[in-house]
């Protein structure tokens, strides 16, 4: 009886593939970032089920019922302290607003020259 079971199993995992079933929820891998706070969208869109169907960075936000892709504004860790007797080495010009807009694990902290720059993170 229990390879009965599992022909069963199979034939159902494949009917859903071909009936395009949506995949189960949290199967997509979990990216870096914090959701933004989202106003409730009474319409209930469900954009996305985990953050692996969202583009790039994006991530997959709760907004009330629904769930949308978007861009992520708190990366893990924190700005490094700033020491303004020594100006930092480097362009004086904003390079971000979010944590989202820079690569990998860097974070947009304030630089020492009263901007912000994509820096590696204190853990």
């Amino acid at each position: 009886m229990p390879t009965c079971r599992l022909g069963l199993l199979v034939a159902a995992l494949l009917l859903g593939l071909l009936l395009g079933l949506p995949p189960v929820t949290g199967t997509g891998a979990e990216k870096s970032g914090v959701c933004p706070a989202l106003e409730v969208d009474l319409n209930c869109t469900q954009e996305c089920l985990s953050d692996g169907e969202c583009a790039d960075n994006l991530k997959c936000c709760r907004a009330g019922c629904a769930t949308v892709c978007q861009m992520p504004n708190e990366k893990k860790g924190s700005c490094p302290q700033v020491d303004i007797a020594f100006p930092q080495l480097g362009l004086c010009m904003d390079q971000c607003q979010v944590d989202s807009q820079c690569p990998g694990l860097l974070k947009c902290c304030h630089n020492g020259c009263g901007k912000v720059s994509c820096v590696t993170p204190v853990f």
